[in-house]
């Protein structure tokens, strides 16, 4: 479904002086499979979800998705890519603070044309899955670090990407709502969804089929 060959990420800092963030990394990653890139922070497990995801362009190498090697792809096509086929959740949530709860799942839903009321009962569908049935009209500082945690879940959720991509999914949250979490990503898992994870927990490396480990940018 996913396979990466040689792929590289460098920074320049100073002008002069180049960091590399991720060096000659190959992966291969079938459908219906969850892995985890398991590292301290700095190893580069998020750079590496970033560019699979097509949030960020390597500096070398190349990643194919479905066949096609999607690093050669124009900004408009990954874009549509993404909208279609993949879903984040982000370790900061990246909740919009002035929406309400089921604004914030429902937003990526705009550009598609998708109506009001088509929009808000998705958004109030994947918000009661993830138990956050009365907590629609709730702005983001109104809610909970593990309910807003729950609220970017439905959101990655809501076109029904058949790739997630999750970075820490569970480093903000309390012990219960980790706990939930990893039983939500294995029934996602169960309804055959690809699901990459960026993570320091181990209690992720119990669920998932093969676990990255990560340091210094290499798969170690």
């Amino acid at each position: 479904m996913i396979r990466t060959e040689n792929l590289c990420k460098s920074y320049r800092q100073h002008s002069h002086y180049e960091v590399r963030a991720i060096y000659d990394i190959n992966v291969n990653i079938s459908k219906n499979s969850f892995l985890v890139f398991h590292g301290p922070s700095g190893s580069g497990k998020t750079t590496l979800l970033n560019i699979i995801g097509t949030l960020d362009r390597p500096t070398a190498g190349k990643v194919f998705m479905y066949g096609k090697e999607i690093t050669s792809f124009s900004d408009i096509a990954l874009a549509r890519l993404r909208r279609e086929k993949i879903g984040f959740i982000f370790q900061d949530f990246h909740l919009i603070p002035r929406l309400t709860s089921w604004e914030n799942v429902s937003y990526p839903l705009i550009p598609s044309g998708i109506g009001f009321k088509e929009r808000f009962e998705r958004a109030k569908f994947l918000l009661e899955k993830v138990e956050l049935g009365d907590r629609l009209d709730h702005t983001p500082e109104e809610l909970s670090g593990g309910q807003q945690q729950r609220v970017a879940i439905a959101r990655a959720l809501i076109n029904n990407p058949e790739i997630i991509i999750a970075d820490e999914p569970t480093s903000n949250i309390d012990d219960e709502t980790s706990a939930h979490i990893l039983n939500f990503l294995s029934e996602l898992k169960a309804r055959g969804v690809t699901i990459l994870v960026a993570t320091h927990d181990t209690s992720l490396e119990k669920i998932a089929d093969v676990t990255f480990k990560m340091k210094n940018g290499r798969i170690v």
